[in-house]
């Protein structure tokens, strides 16, 4: 039990306490250093998050200042549910969307979720076995070779909550995709302009044990949409609570795409299960495959790559 717990490294140990609150702390350029381009230039904007990650978003920057100023504008009224730091005009805004919106999207991860699964579980496994195993330095040295599960570093959570990103800052993450070769075929598999590949586009696994709780927030744009492939729930279950998004709850169904707008306000309250105090890893921990998407009405505001230039 302990033991296992502690096999995914140091950050896997028990992380109660909460962290200060956490906001897209973006280095948004002043006027001055915006290109003097009329919108037309797609040089970017370089963005500092709370966790101290920092990337470049790839889009015209007279857009992104419009939408940072219309997003300033919302974060006064505190009681709206959509509150990012970047609202870009005119797009739907829902706080779940259905998986028929995304069809290829969702037949190509269901249709490996199974494969998904079990990349998962003989990652967990093996980690789980090198803890346990009293051959000391060889077995140290093949665990350090592993893909390592980092912390999420937001401070917006008590209990175990952590990562493996395998598409990061506009490119995959190798080491992790070798690691997991179907995981990797199947994001590779997805469409372009439906897989935001591009920041603030992600895709990685997220693992977090029962009892964690994610306080209400919300993401920091409202151009991409954030789909949930659940490969694993508490206990083997084959269904979990825990989520909510602008005050609706969903449950993540095993092996069944779900589908929500991060910019609206969300949090995770995952509940105490006894898996989490008498089983492994494996068998406690609620364990989403994570990928982002295209806001639908990006390609028409000209958001995506593919747009630019056309007509």
């Amino acid at each position: 039990g302990n033991q296992a717990h502690a096999a995914l490294g140091p950050c896997l140990l028990l992380l109660l306490l909460l962290f200060a609150p956490a906001t897209l702390a973006e280095t948004m350029p002043d006027g001055s250093e915006l290109p003097d381009d009329g919108g037309g230039a797609v040089e970017g904007v370089s963005l500092r998050y709370a966790d101290g990650d920092e990337e470049v978003w790839p889009l015209f920057a007279a857009a992104l200042a419009d939408a940072r100023a219309r997003g300033t504008a919302r974060a006064a009224e505190a009681e709206a549910a959509q509150r990012p730091t970047y609202i870009f005009a005119g797009f739907r805004a829902e706080p779940f969307w259905p998986r028929e919106a995304f069809p290829e999207a969702v037949a190509i991860l269901e249709a490996a979720a199974a494969d998904i699964r079990a990349e998962v579980l003989a990652l967990l496994v093996r980690a789980e076995g090198d803890s346990e195993d009293e051959e000391g330095e060889e077995i140290s040295a093949a665990a350090r070779a592993a893909p390592e599960w980092q912390p999420q570093r937001e401070g917006l959570h008590t209990g175990v909550w952590q990562k493996l990103e395998l598409w990061s800052h506009g490119s995959p993450v190798e080491e992790n995709c070798r690691a997991l070769p179907n995981t990797a075929r199947a994001l590779a598999a997805l469409p372009a302009g439906v897989a935001m590949r591009e920041a603030p586009g992600r895709a990685a696994l997220s693992l977090m044990m029962p009892g964690a709780s994610v306080r209400p927030h919300c993401g920091p744009t409202n151009h991409r949409l954030r789909l949930h492939l659940p490969v694993l729930l508490p206990g083997g279950a084959l269904s979990a609570q825990g989520l909510r998004v602008a005050g609706q709850a969903r449950a993540w169904e095993l092996g069944r795409c779900l589908i929500f707008d991060d910019s609206f306000e969300h949090e995770v309250d995952l509940p105490e299960t006894d898996a989490a105090l008498e089983g492994s890893i494996a068998d406690a921990a609620r364990v989403v495959l994570l990928v982002d998407l295209w806001h639908p009405d990006a390609a028409a505001a000209g958001l995506q790559p593919q747009s630019r230039g056309a007509g």
